[in-house]
């Protein structure tokens, strides 16, 4: 009988039902992976399947899948019936009461305090009340008052940037127009234009007396000096044209902005007195209800014991 026989009857003569306290240890088995195939495999796993070591997953065993998240609750329109997520409807109880009021003047329909409306659906209605105030305050709406109520009612920009857009339209011509008017309107040009025609009078008079190309009175010179104003003048009025333009731009650029401004202002003004005003109504609800409770703790109190 060999070594290996001797241990193995040894271990089998000394286990017995007192725990094998008294057999000889089995033997040691060899924990490193064996290569099966092309993927090792580890004997520590249990069952003497792969482990950690081979990164599969243990047969039988199945794969661990993230439960679905819940689809994300769907609330109704009061106005136009359509479900829509949470984050794009508001509460008809934090609606104004004037915009509610006009709602109820254009649907004919009561107002309900419970419900959701969507964002679509008060932006129009919002618009839509902005530019009945606006036609009761001015009466008849031009299109530039339509036109901003409407983005006041959307919350819309209205600032434009007015050198962009006009440096955009301007043309070849009017930048020579520009360029001649700023030249022509500087000191430089009238110091050296004066100074030129001195020199041409100098020479003319006193260097070249016998042969002046342009005696006294200088002729030429006016010929000169009239052709030069009457071509420079229309590219200075090309130029201060293009000036006004914009300052017109400018203008309507402004009364829009400031239009915006003020209804917005008026807009915060009843948002403010509005958020007040059912702030203290709650309150007060509140307050009604902690004084029942109080009087209810009292009664207790006071009430003899059983």
């Amino acid at each position: 009988m060999s070594e290996v026989d001797r241990g193995n009857g040894g271990g089998e003569e000394g286990a017995g039902p007192e725990g094998g306290a008294e057999g000889a240890a089995p033997p040691a088995v060899d924990s490193a992976p064996v290569a099966v195939g092309s993927a090792p495999v580890s004997l520590d796993g249990p069952l003497g399947g792969p482990g950690p070591a081979g990164g599969a997953t243990l047969p039988g065993r199945p794969e661990r899948r993230r439960a679905p998240r819940p689809p994300a609750p769907k609330f109704e329109c009061s106005l136009c019936g359509k479900s829509v997520a949470r984050h794009a409807v508001v509460r008809k109880e934090s609606i104004r009461p004037e915009v509610a009021g006009h709602i109820v003047r254009l649907r004919g329909e009561a107002w309900c305090t419970t419900g959701f409306i969507c964002q679509r659906c008060l932006e129009t209605k919002r618009t839509a009340y902005m530019l009945f105030r606006l036609r009761e305050e001015r009466g008849a709406l031009s299109a530039v008052e339509a036109d901003v109520a409407r983005k006041a009612g959307s919350h819309a920009l209205v600032a434009e940037d007015i050198d962009r857009e006009f440096e955009a339209k301007i043309t070849r011509g009017g930048r020579i127009a520009d360029a001649v008017a700023r030249v022509g309107g500087s000191w430089t040009f009238l110091i050296s234009f004066g100074g030129f025609l001195l020199v041409w009078m100098a020479v003319n008079a006193f260097l070249l007396r016998a042969h002046a190309f342009d005696p006294f009175p200088f002729i030429l010179l006016n010929l000169c000096l009239s052709t030069l104003a009457a071509v420079q003048a229309p590219i200075i009025m090309m130029s201060q044209n293009r000036l006004a333009a914009r300052d017109r731009m400018q203008a309507d650029q402004d009364f829009r902005v400031n239009l915006k401004a003020e209804i917005e202002v008026a807009s915060l003004h009843e948002k403010i007195d509005h958020l007040l005003h059912a702030q203290w109504e709650r309150m007060v609800e509140m307050q009604q209800v902690q004084i029942e409770l109080l009087q209810e703790l009292a009664g207790r109190r006071k009430a003899p014991p059983a």
